[in-house]
């Protein structure tokens, strides 16, 4: 009789951890799985859930924007103008850290802010959902002033 040897494990040392969806992808399937499972008050269901999280990226949207409109309007009172530039990376550049403590330069959908100056007036526009800028989703605010937000989709 042969003696055994040891033969190398066939198992893997390290075990993949599964990689977990976005919050915002596994709430979708969520919505989706359980408006399969329900029919139509499951439609509705979804639908009043993707609803409350695009509601949430207005909100959360509205604030970012709103505390850049105040970094901008501190600069122009300590500078006399506003940050002259048509990138919201240049205006960032100006800001931080003196005043905003870090540079946030997207909204809450992924889009890069769009921001213009001539020193004198100042425009910040969030893309909104669908990530074009002159659309009825956008958000714009003018010289710390919302001039444009999004109405509540109708469900």
């Amino acid at each position: 009789m042969r003696p055994r040897t040891a033969e190398p494990s066939r198992r893997p040392d390290r075990v993949a951890a599964a990689v977990p969806l976005p919050t915002s992808i596994s709430v979708l399937i969520s919505a989706l799985l359980f408006s399969t499972a329900c029919g139509r008050a499951g439609e509705q269901a979804a639908q009043d859930v993707l609803h409350a999280i695009d509601q949430g990226k207005v909100i959360g949207t509205r604030g970012t924007m709103e505390t850049i409109g105040k970094a901008l309007t501190t600069y122009a009172m300590d500078h006399g103008g506003y940050p002259q530039g048509s990138s919201i990376q240049e205006a960032t550049a100006a800001l931080v850290p003196a005043f905003l403590p870090s540079a946030a330069t997207v909204d809450a959908w992924g889009n890069t802010l769009v921001y213009q100056s001539d020193t004198r007036s100042f425009t910040l526009t969030s893309p909104g959902a669908d990530g074009r800028t002159g659309s009825a989703d956008d958000m714009v605010m003018t010289d710390g002033r919302f001039t444009q937000l999004p109405s509540p989709s109708a469900r």
